[in-house]
């Protein structure tokens, strides 16, 4: 009966029967149901207490209050058992009328019985307002307020002594009446609006799960296609070089082609242990057990074997402690800072310096290639990745390069 009052006013067939608006209905439908249990129960009690002052008919007043309480939990019910039925009510139909004459039918037994039945005004007043539209619920306000005063003339008369105090408690009835509506009206329709914005709340939240679960994905592909490009697919490369040279090798320079089988092994495994490094945890295996500059050390061996670059490597013993993120980010720049310079630079010397600056750290690779125009500069996914790796941690990448003059990567990263 009640939904309509505190539940969203959407097209019944949009209701789910469990979703949480519906089930906070149905809490405000008990909660209602048991005012009206308190409200006609303490009338009976008053009845009872008062039965010497008042003479009455005890036990048929406390009958039709019963009946109720009994005739609004039977409407309540129903409701409980069908969330689609909270748009019949606030209306003017058949059932909404005949369930407030219903009540103000046992409210004029009781009062018949007992006048100090008229203590269950205000359940009568909600029962109206609650369940009418309220122009409607006002004309019905009217009426219940005018029971009083109609039930002590039929049974007293004109000249009885319950008389005068029913018809000032009709006028007062009949002044508090509208105020009675008008506050309900209001908390229906805050009730309203709150489980209005309870529901868009929910339905947002929901939303920004989604589209969260959805960036989450994004970044994860991002950051794992960053990361294979940075250590598997350059291992790879490494062994496809490796392979080219000893096809040239096999016939001509027999140790040649053994030292480089040596490397495509040692290649192998380290792919092999980057891989199941990333599995686990994704940190790079060249930092687990060794310090980021004892890993630059690592790849400039590397690369001097693999293609005879003079490599040196320059690292300031006083370096600040840095996060992980900050380490691997200058590891996979280094790498492939290196990597391009193996396959576009032509370089035959390349000076990598890692130095502690006022704010952070500064990693330099500069090379003695050839170097290229910097408006001409490739847009790779490396080179993106890079900088969007150093950005991320709030580094800054720069490249400076001439025809004919090398390379330099510098990279900046605060503390």
């Amino acid at each position: 009966m009640f939904a309509g009052i505190i539940g969203p006013m959407d097209p019944p067939q949009a209701i789910d029967p469990v979703t949480p608006s519906v089930l906070r209905s149905n809490l405000w439908y008990r909660l209602w149901a048991a005012f009206v249990i308190v409200g006609c129960s303490a009338t009976g009690g008053a009845i009872f207490l008062l039965s010497h002052q008042f003479p009455a008919n005890r036990f048929g007043a406390t009958a039709a209050l019963a009946g109720i309480v009994v005739w609004t939990l039977v409407s309540v019910r129903a409701h409980l058992g069908g969330p689609n039925e909270v748009y019949r009510w606030r209306r003017l139909s058949w059932r909404t009328v005949t369930f407030v004459l219903v009540a103000m039918v046992l409210f004029a037994v009781a009062l018949s019985f007992a006048a100090a039945a008229v203590a269950a005004l205000p359940v009568l007043y909600s029962l109206a307002y609650l369940a009418l539209p309220l122009r409607s619920g006002l004309v019905a306000g009217t009426a219940i307020s005018l029971l009083p005063t109609l039930m002590a003339l039929l049974t007293e008369g004109v000249h009885g002594t319950d008389v005068p105090l029913a018809v000032v408690i009709s006028v007062i009835g009949l002044a508090f009446s509208p105020i009675i509506g008008a506050a309900i009206r209001v908390a229906v329709e805050y009730g309203e609006q709150q489980t209005a914005l309870l529901a868009e709340l929910e339905e947002s939240r929901a939303e920004s799960a989604r589209l969260s679960r959805v960036a989450g994905q994004a970044s994860e592909r991002a950051r794992l296609a960053q990361e294979i490009h940075d250590t598997l697919a350059q291992g790879f490369t490494s062994i496809v070089a490796l392979v080219q040279a000893i096809d040239l090798e096999v016939d001509t320079d027999p140790a040649a082609a053994r030292r480089h089988l040596g490397l495509i092994e040692e290649t192998a495994r380290e792919n092999l242990a980057e891989a199941r490094t990333m599995v686990v945890e994704l940190t790079p295996a060249a930092l687990t057990s060794n310090s980021l500059s004892d890993a630059l050390s690592r790849l400039a061996e590397r690369l001097r074997a693999q293609t005879e670059i003079s490599v040196t490597v320059h690292a300031d013993p006083m370096l600040p402690v840095l996060g992980t993120a900050a380490e691997v980010a200058l590891l996979r720049v280094a790498q492939e800072a290196l990597a391009n310079v193996r396959k576009h630079a032509a370089a035959s010397q390349v000076d990598v310096m890692l130095a502690a600056t006022p704010s952070g750290v500064r990693l330099s690779l500069a090379d003695n290639g050839i170097g290229f125009t910097i408006a001409a500069m490739p847009t790779g996914f490396g080179l993106r990745g890079m900088r969007d790796r150093v950005e991320l941690i709030g580094g800054t990448l720069s490249v400076t390069s001439r025809p004919g003059h090398g390379t330099t990567v510098q990279v900046v990263i605060p503390r």
